[in-house]
């Protein structure tokens, strides 16, 4: 946390997607944990999960919640419809669906403006 805290970002959104981003490595760090070191750090905004994830579950998850960001709708419309989505698509259990947090400012992207690499490498 401490290598995170020394960097300066620019980034709108951070997300956090393994297993337990969100907890930290010392407790007293409580729910937040690595989350407050990128927004310490510059990050306007951080998606991050609470507890362990079904790898599954997560894809799902993520695949959703990127198909609204790229659509234009801000990251807590797109945390939203990503809930909603599981919950309607068979993944009922909480754990499934319920672990991200979005913590910091309801950033949006301009994605139709983003150069489009033609590198085939």
């Amino acid at each position: 946390m401490a290598d995170i805290s020394r960097i300066k970002l620019q980034a709108k959104l951070v997300v956090l997607s393994c297993c337990h981003s969100a907890r930290g490595q010392i407790k007293a760090e409580g729910v937040i944990g690595i989350a407050r070191a990128f927004l310490g750090s510059g990050a306007r905004s951080v998606l991050a999960a609470r507890w362990a994830l079904d790898d599954t579950a997560t894809e799902k998850f993520m695949t959703c919640f990127y198909e609204h960001l790229f659509r234009g709708e801000s990251a807590s419309e797109s945390l939203h419809e990503a809930r909603k989505w599981m919950r309607n698509n068979g993944f009922v259990e909480v754990s499934k669906w319920a672990s991200f947090m979005l913590i910091g400012d309801n950033v949006t992207f301009d994605f139709a403006n983003w150069p489009v690499s033609t590198s085939t490498k």
